[in-house]
């Protein structure tokens, strides 16, 4: 979408390449993102990064931030968005932020309202749409109805609410590791919380086709082939960290809050309680497809190298920092200047100048070989059930062959067969076999 504030650009390259990577069973990045029309240096072939370009052509500061109607409108021309994804990143990201993190209008699931303002208290978009474990339930049956209340078990509806940014809703934190299996860790030393959503778009067509079972994946990919997501769909990772600190920069004053509840479990993976409280939001993966190979957008909180045990590989680049600063202050007085886009992924580049994305609090260890679009691209379903256990369900994202260190694909991405596409949607993972 084109404002009139704004300057729309065309890249300096021909495709933007960014340095960003891959997270998700979902995800977020540290990456390089052009904004405005500017291009950051790929990934070289050792895997390092280089800085990105300065940005020569951005246009002027927006003079205001977009209004709900025009974040309304980019988002329902698949031309606008395809063009502002691939030829304005940048501001392309931060719109998509902006519209996400909307208050929703009361008891109407992915419903922005019009009466409020972008940093209104209240819960976000985002926060109202299906979580996973709404939507791919433990035996496999169908999910409740889109504008169902998320069930929340009775032994946490009992507790009472802290004051928070979202409200008297609670947040179902669904994973404490990351896609290579191990933990991110706050400066607390407790370990970083994750949930993934879908909107309405993307649930509807989950639902309509029964893939919220691995039973109907399968049978889908052996009848119809490989799936395809209708232009806008969305999802999103958030990582939250409790916040029990009086380290200054990481209290509840420095976060999106919300109130949360987190599934304890023994060894042997049976319940023993909940564990509730405030969290705050330190980072947010946005996934939507206004391309075949969809957009792949990181946020992340300003303060997460102090506040959390990481370490940003490669640096903002200047380009998305300016842009940051642009947006950060016309969001003065919300808690939303508290967040800076880290990259935007819309290419996989080549083998040998691969583009990277990465969010230090989605995929920490493996920020060398992160690339968004790569190994949500490995997203995939077998044609049958596997008859030995040897035998893989889906395709791994794990690149066994070369073997490399971190061990994920970058780059264009693998070929599939005899697995069948799953339209980059790692979270159909979350799926279980069906049972009476």
């Amino acid at each position: 979408m084109m404002r009139a504030k704004r300057t729309f650009r065309l890249p300096v390259v021909a495709a933007a390449i960014l340095t960003c990577c891959t997270g998700l069973v979902l995800l977020a990045c540290n990456t390089s993102t052009p904004a405005s029309g500017a291009v950051a240096t790929p990934a070289t072939s050792s895997g390092n990064s280089s800085p990105a370009a300065a940005d020569t052509n951005q246009g002027p500061a927006a003079a205001s931030l977009p209004t709900l109607k025009e974040l309304e409108a980019l988002l329902a021309s698949e031309q606008q968005s395809a063009q502002m994804a691939t030829q304005d990143p940048g501001n392309y990201g931060w719109d998509l932020f902006f519209y996400t993190s909307w208050p929703v209008l009361a008891n109407q699931r992915g419903a922005p309202d019009p009466s409020k303002k972008l940093g209104d208290p209240g819960t976000t978009v985002w926060e109202s749409w299906k979580n996973t474990s709404e939507t791919f339930l433990p035996n496999g049956h169908p999910p409740l109805a889109w504008q169902a209340a998320e069930v929340i078990p009775p032994a946490v509806a009992k507790e009472p609410f802290q004051p928070s940014d979202s409200g008297n809703v609670w947040e179902n934190m669904t994973g404490n590791s990351e896609v290579d299996g191990f933990p991110a860790k706050d400066n607390a030393g407790q370990d970083i919380l994750y949930e993934i959503r879908s909107d309405q778009n993307t649930f509807d067509y989950i639902v309509s086709l029964g893939l919220y079972n691995i039973d109907g994946q399968i049978k889908y990919a052996a009848t119809k082939g490989g799936l395809g997501f209708a232009f806008g769909a969305m999802e999103i990772k958030a990582s939250w960290r409790w916040l029990d600190t009086d380290k200054p920069g990481c209290q509840a004053q420095d976060y999106f809050t919300a109130n949360a509840f987190w599934a304890v479990r023994d060894q042997n993976g049976k319940l023993t309680g909940y564990k509730t409280g405030l969290m705050g939001l330190t980072g947010l993966h946005i996934l939507t497809k206004p391309l075949k190979d969809w957009a792949w957008i990181t946020f992340e909180q300003v303060n997460n190298e102090s506040c959390t045990q990481v370490t940003r590989r490669d640096p903002i680049p200047a380009n998305i920092m300016a842009l940051n600063k642009k947006f950060q202050t016309l969001l003065a007085g919300s808690k939303w200047k508290n967040y800076e886009l880290v990259g935007v992924q819309t290419s996989a580049g080549t083998a040998d100048n691969p583009v990277l994305l990465a969010n230090t609090q989605i995929e920490t260890a493996f920020q060398s070989r992160s690339s968004c679009l790569t190994c949500h691209a490995v997203a995939s379903i077998a044609r049958q059930k596997p008859v030995n256990p040897a035998d893989d369900l889906r395709k791994s994202f794990l690149q066994r062959k070369p073997p490399v260190s971190p061990p994920y694909y970058i780059g264009p991405p693998p070929p599939l067969a005899p697995f069948v596409s799953q339209d980059f949607v790692w979270s159909l993972r979350r799926a279980a076999w069906y049972q009476k």
